[in-house]
């Protein structure tokens, strides 16, 4: 029987991803008009199986087997959404990260266990400042890329962030689009954390669906014991018990523009990103719309996006990634936007 297009989209239409979503991934050259040749269909296959780390074979008998990150795949934080609705975001960034492990240079060296020696190598980037840009440089310095996920097609849900093991080297997504960089390195530093603390297998991903204020921050919240264990890392990678002592201090009723100088205040003293103090007394106090305003008061705590896309520019050759799927990661990622400036 011969292959039609209609059955390829109908099989990828299992990861929820509509007719119009999946034309987004193709190469901007792609004319719709191929697909009703044989060949248009072979080629379109290819396509499919790349962009969404999908084995082809199975792909043109009209099943839908993962391959690569997604051979297992765990859903955590999942804030009541069902996991299906991630799993187009999640085949994608398997995709993504297959692709810019394979251009990479740099080799991978596992990153040290003690969370006080990680603060160093983070710190030793910024003039001992514990910030991002640290916790960035940290990762890719050690053959770790980390993967902003800013422009993926529109209606499909992303996660906050995911740790994928490609063969023997892992790779973490950031995808959460918020305005805070004192977020972003929560989400990032959970990520590690997972990393260190040895929970991806060969073939398998953890995915974060939400690590935000609607739900539970406190690790002894977490029923999961490997969320439990990163939430615990990632506490104590951005400051540990110092910073909850500190926050703990402020005045309870607090106002917006006081938490922001308070958080630069603490920032100064401990060399830790004032926008972390901020979201950690907000932790604790739960007065979420306070904090959120002083987060606005922080210039410095702007624009986390640019920073990711910086270092994804700075350490990444785009020249050696394979042709046909250059295009794919400079769109989505945001390196394409940035160029174009």
């Amino acid at each position: 029987m011969t292959l039609a297009a209609k059955t390829l989209y109908e099989t990828v239409a299992q990861l929820g991803l509509t007719r119009a979503q999946v034309r987004k991934l193709l190469p901007h050259w792609w004319d719709p008009v191929l697909e009703k040749s044989a060949d248009g269909v072979a080629e379109l296959a290819v396509h499919l199986s790349r962009r969404l780390s999908v084995e082809l074979q199975a792909l043109t008998e009209g099943r839908l087997v993962p391959k690569g990150a997604v051979s297992r795949l765990a859903y955590k934080h999942s804030s009541n959404l069902p996991e299906s609705s991630l799993a187009s975001a999640s085949f994608i960034a398997s995709s993504l990260a297959q692709a810019v492990l394979g251009s990479m240079e740099q080799p991978y060296r596992q990153l040290p266990q003690d969370t006080a020696e990680l603060r160093r190598l983070a710190r030793s980037v910024q003039s001992g400042l514990l910030s991002f840009d640290g916790l960035l440089e940290m990762c890719w310095s050690h053959g770790i890329p980390v993967i902003p996920l800013p422009h993926l097609p529109v209606g499909v849900r992303k996660m906050d962030g995911a740790a994928l093991q490609v063969g023997d080297r892992p790779v973490i997504v950031v995808a959460k689009k918020k305005s805070s960089r004192a977020w972003l390195s929560f989400i990032l530093a959970h990520e590690i954390g997972h990393i260190v603390r040895g929970h991806l297998k060969a073939g398998s991903s953890i995915v974060d669906i939400s690590l935000q204020e609607t739900t539970e921050y406190l690790a002894e919240s977490s029923s999961d014991p490997q969320e439990t264990e990163a939430d615990e890392f990632a506490l104590q990678l951005l400051g540990g018990k110092e910073v909850e002592l500190e926050v703990a201090t402020w005045p309870s009723n607090a106002s917006p523009v006081e938490l922001a100088v308070k958080g630069r205040e603490a920032a100064a003293r401990f060399r830790i990103e004032a926008g972390h103090f901020v979201l950690r007394n907000a932790f604790l106090s739960k007065r979420w719309p306070e904090a959120m305003m002083a987060l606005r008061f922080l210039s410095e705590d702007v624009n986390p996006e640019a920073t990711l896309i910086g270092h994804l520019q700075a350490h990444l050759r785009m020249d050696l990634i394979a042709e046909d799927l250059q295009e794919l990661v400079a769109r989505i990622t945001g390196w394409a936007a940035v160029q174009q400036r």
